[in-house]
């Protein structure tokens, strides 16, 4: 018998997964894993392949036409839209375009994520300076992000996502607009993170990073999964 503690420790778990877009473009087909909880997962494959709408499905921006997706034990299929919001608390999201708010400032940026779900100013003032000084940009608190290279734009995004200590990260291209030198410093972040016992996943077409980490890898082709290799390389 699979019980609770089971699915928890397996993070996120895909079980004949199919997801459509229109009445016959499946972006996911029949997709079936398991992620265990800690563990750091390169989901790679070509534009098109289904990596993004994996990441959708998990954070339940998209749900499948078939199949059942589970998140810490729950079955994210069934949650009402009122939990959503308390489904993603668990969960950091960084992208290849940062998506940070321009008119405000570091600190604010990442305080922001603290501020929509509520927590009180003096937590804000303890967690913000920490998680700055985590990804190396104690002493640009008050830049504005037009101020700010890529790697550091990237940055913030990573401290704005790890701010509230997510259970998974889930990465959509995070080095897909650097350069390969401050992708390698982007990925060594990734990688402290992931240390720390938050479950990673991340979805990219950079064969460098992945050939470099040699961590798992799960691969994809026109939605299905081709390859679920332990310390694998994108061929």
């Amino acid at each position: 018998m699979i019980t609770l503690v089971d699915f928890y420790l397996r993070m996120i778990r895909f079980e004949n997964v199919t997801k459509l877009y229109g009445s016959d473009v499946a972006a996911v087909r029949e997709a079936s894993f398991d992620i265990p909880k800690g563990e750091f997962v390169f989901l790679v494959g070509p534009s098109g392949s289904g990596k993004s709408t994996l990441l959708r499905l998990m954070n339940r921006q998209e749900r499948p036409e078939r199949g059942t997706v589970w998140v810490a034990g729950a079955n994210i299929n069934e949650l009402a839209d009122s939990r959503v919001p308390y489904l993603r608390r668990g969960m950091g999201n960084v992208f290849q375009d940062y998506k940070l708010l321009m008119n405000k400032t570091v600190f604010e940026n990442v305080a922001f994520s603290l501020q929509v779900i509520g927590r009180p100013k003096h937590v804000i003032r303890q967690q913000v300076p920490q998680v700055l000084e985590l990804v190396g940009l104690a002493d640009k608190e008050d830049r504005f992000p037009s101020q700010l290279s890529g790697g550091e734009q990237q940055r913030v995004s990573i401290a704005r996502a790890f701010v509230n200590r997510p259970l998974i990260m889930l990465a959509d291209e995070p080095t897909g607009n650097l350069d390969p030198a401050t992708g390698e410093e982007i990925m060594s972040l990734l990688d402290s993170i992931n240390r720390t016992g938050t479950t990673v996943v991340m979805a990219t077409h950079d064969h460098r990073v992945v050939n470099a980490m040699r961590r798992r890898v799960i691969q994809l082709d026109r939605g299905l999964v081709v390859r679920d290799q332990e310390r694998g390389v994108y061929e």
